[in-house]
């Protein structure tokens, strides 16, 4: 499992997961994200979207969003939580804690109401009409994201990160997040989720108005409380991150696989995890021994409590690092760029080499260290020339290279470790 330790933040990959160059959050002063940085939240309750429910009937969609008060930073990471309830029940207002919690922390939380199946018109619904649902959910959590995106771009009213939002949520909220995350156009799917699929609007749904559908519904990770999906295996996008926890006594939402609810098939969180590790995602997984399905979140519950706390502590740790992680490049670019060495790496006297392909005669590099500051620059270092560093201190440092002569042609940025 990749745990959140000094050499995994420090000297792993970083994800390139944004279009801009060396940047960062400006809040990221490592208390922000992680400890309660705020006393008191503000609540501001706006509709997200429109939808069409089972019936027919056009509803507004409405979330609460939890900003934390006499804050002034220019943008700030977006989680967006869903409630739980089976998709028939539950209401927005359940998330209102877990909103406060984030908020004091300095994110922009929001928690949403999505559709639910109209129990008391159409009876009790069976694993098909409930996985219909499910996607609508699904659909609903994605015209969220949007919405955040849309107003960052114009009324800019939440001020949010559009590069850093994150989902989440509790029970069928998680099941909700899970999909919404992972679930692709590359998974095989059984032919009744296809199905419904199809019928609401394909993998991005149809909730929201035109302007809302042309913004990203990508998110960099999922917060799992409780929660399933479908097929485990759908886990694979090292792009998001998971953080989950679950009670090994879960009798709603089975801790392995089985009928959620009694309703319909998922695979929880202990399997979930296992294939998370397997593809290589940044994740963290809280198991309660013994936990049900709502006492572990009980703080009655005193044997549960130390439970939530870690997870918490988890769960933000990722999303810090995830918000304040020196981002390198696009990753759309970085899957088509052409490889080069950089060595040694580690660096213990200051002295690197570069080597790009035999064609490249001159080479521009760009080096900024953690905050994101340039501290070297230059057009003209040979190929296979020497780069003197030896007035850089000790650190961790990001590596961009063009040829300077084709500036078109494109190469992954790397990370250069200083040791001297």
């Amino acid at each position: 499992m990749k745990k959140l330790a000094l050499p995994f933040l420090f000297f792993s990959s970083l994800l390139a997961l944004s279009p801009h160059v060396f940047s960062q959050n400006a809040g990221c002063d490592g208390s922000r994200y992680k400890n309660d940085v705020f006393g008191t939240v503000k609540k501001t309750t706006v509709q997200y979207a429109t939808a069409t429910n089972q019936l027919g009937t056009p509803v507004n969609l409405l979330m609460d969003v939890y900003e934390p008060e006499d804050d002034n930073l220019a943008a700030r990471p977006v989680v967006v939580l869903a409630h739980g309830g089976s998709f028939i029940f539950g209401d927005k207002s359940d998330m209102r804690d877990f909103c406060t919690l984030l908020a004091k922390k300095g994110y922009v939380a929001a928690t949403i109401q999505y559709r639910l199946y109209p129990f008391f018109i159409l009876g009790i619904p069976d694993s098909v009409k409930i996985f219909d649902q499910a996607v609508r959910a699904v659909g609903d959590m994605k015209a969220a994201v949007r919405y955040f995106r849309e107003d960052a771009a114009t009324q800019n009213q939440f001020r949010a990160d559009a590069g850093n939002i994150f989902i989440g949520g509790y029970s069928a909220g998680a099941v909700t997040a899970l999909h919404a995350g992972f679930l692709d156009s590359a998974d095989v799917l059984p032919a009744f989720i296809q199905s419904a699929i199809d019928a609401n609007g394909g993998l991005n749904g149809n909730s929201g108005s035109a302007s809302n559908k042309t913004y990203s519904s990508a998110i960099k990770a999922v917060v799992n409380m409780s929660g399933g999906i479908y097929r485990s295996e759908w886990v694979d996008n090292k792009d998001i991150a998971l953080a989950s926890i679950h009670g090994t006594a879960d009798a709603t939402v089975p801790y392995t696989y089985g009928l959620a609810a009694g309703i319909a098939y998922l695979e929880g969180t202990g399997l979930i995890h296992p294939v998370a590790e397997s593809n290589d995602l940044l994740h963290d997984v809280q198991t309660v021994p013994g936990g049900g399905h709502t006492d572990i979140y009980s703080a009655q519950q005193a044997a549960f409590v130390p439970h939530v706390d870690t997870f918490w502590v988890k769960a933000t740790t990722i999303l810090e690092y995830l918000t304040c992680q020196l981002v390198l490049s696009n990753p759309a670019v970085d899957r088509e760029a052409e490889r080069w060495s950089l060595f040694p790496n580690p660096a213990t006297d200051g002295t690197v080499r570069i080597e790009l392909p035999s064609d490249v005669q001159l080479i521009s590099v760009t080096i900024a260290d953690w905050a994101g500051k340039v501290v070297f620059q230059s057009n003209n270092i040979p190929n296979q020339g020497a780069l003197r560093l030896n007035n850089l201190p000790a650190g961790v440092y990001a590596v961009k290279v063009h040829d300077t002569n084709n500036r078109s042609r494109s190469f992954a940025a790397q990370q250069l470790v200083l040791t001297h």
